[in-house]
C-alpha cells in the first residue's frame, strides 16, 4: 500500500488531483483512515496509470469514468487486473488514431482542393467540412461511389482505385503538379510548347485507369454528363479541363500527322 505522499512523489501528481478523483468518484482510496490519511494499493495504481494515459489522449474525466463503469470489463479471477486496463487503452488508442487520421483525411482535402483550383472556394470547404464526422469512411478515406446503371460492377471495382481528393496517393500529387504546371501554362504566351505538357497529362490519366481506355472514355463521359453547372473533376473548373481536353487532342492529333507522313515517306 501507498501513501497518497508516496502516491505524489512517486506519480508526480498533485494531493489535490488526487482529492479530486476521489470527489468525482474517478479514484477512491483503499483505505481512508479517520485521522485522513489515505492509502493505494496495486489496483488503484494500475487504474490511475490507466486513467493518465487515456488523460494523454485528450478523454476527458467524464469519458473514462464511463469507460470505468460501462465498458472496462473485469480481469478473469487467475488474471493479471492491470490486461483489461492495458487493452482498453490500446483500443482508446486506436479510435482516437482513427479520428485523427480521419481530421487528417478532410484537412488534406481542403488543401489538396485549393491547389486543384488555384484559389479557396467557400462552398468546396464547407462541403467538406460536412463530412468531417461522415460514418462512411473506409480505411480512413470516403470512398467515391459510382452508378450501378451506367458502370457495369466489375467497372466500378476499378474505378474505386481512383485516387481520392484528400488521399496521399501518388497519382493525385502527380496531377496536382500537373494542374499548377497547367494554370502557369494558360497564364503564358499561346505559342509556349504544350505537347510535353500533353504528354505527362495522357500518362497521368492513363496512370488512374491502369491503361484501360475503354473505361476512360466511360468515366469522363458520365462526369461530362452529371457536371452540367458544376466543375466537371472536383477542384477543377471548366476552363482547366477544356484546355486540358484541347492540349490532349492536339497532341493526338500532331502523333496522327507525323505517323502519317511517316507512311508516306515509307512508302
Amino acid at each position: 500500500m501507498y501513501s497518497i505522499g508516496e502516491m505524489i512523489q512517486k506519480v508526480k501528481i498533485s494531493r489535490r488531483t488526487l482529492h479530486y478523483y476521489d470527489e468525482i468518484g474517478l479514484l477512491k482510496p483503499t483505505v481512508s483512515r479517520e485521522n485522513g490519511y489515505r492509502y493505494y494499493d496495486d489496483r488503484a495504481i494500475i487504474k490511475l496509470q490507466t486513467i493518465l494515459s487515456l488523460k494523454s489522449m485528450d478523454y476527458s474525466l467524464e469519458q473514462i469514468k464511463a469507460l470505468f463503469d460501462e465498458q472496462i470489463p473485469a480481469a478473469e479471477p487467475d488474471a493479471d487486473p492491470w490486461v483489461p486496463l492495458l487493452q482498453a487503452q490500446i483500443e482508446q488508442a486506436s479510435r482516437k488514431i482513427d479520428d485523427l487520421k480521419r481530421k487528417q483525411f478532410i484537412l488534406r482535402g481542403v488543401l489538396q482542393t485549393i491547389e486543384m483550383s488555384g484559389r479557396r472556394n467557400d462552398e468546396h470547404v464547407f462541403s467538406i467540412i460536412e463530412r468531417i464526422d461522415s460514418p462512411h469512411f473506409v480505411d480512413h478515406e470516403i470512398p467515391a461511389t459510382f452508378p450501378a446503371d451506367v458502370f457495369t460492377e466489375e467497372e466500378i471495382d476499378a474505378l474505386r482505385e481512383l485516387p481520392l481528393i484528400g488521399s496521399e496517393d501518388p497519382r493525385l500529387l502527380t496531377a496536382l503538379e500537373l494542374v499548377k504546371k497547367t494554370r502557369k501554362s494558360m497564364r503564358a504566351d499561346e505559342d509556349a510548347p504544350l505537347e510535353d505538357l500533353a504528354e505527362q497529362w495522357k500518362a497521368c490519366i492513363s496512370s488512374w485507369f491502369h491503361g484501360n481506355e475503354e473505361l476512360q472514355s466511360k468515366y469522363f463521359r458520365f462526369i461530362d454528363s452529371a457536371s452540367q453547372e458544376s466543375p466537371l473533376i472536383y477542384g477543377m473548373d471548366e476552363e482547366v479541363v477544356r484546355y486540358i481536353d484541347r492540349i490532349m487532342d492536339q497532341s493526338t492529333n500532331r502523333g496522327g500527322d507525323k505517323e502519317y507522313e511517316s507512311g508516306k515517306r515509307n512508302g
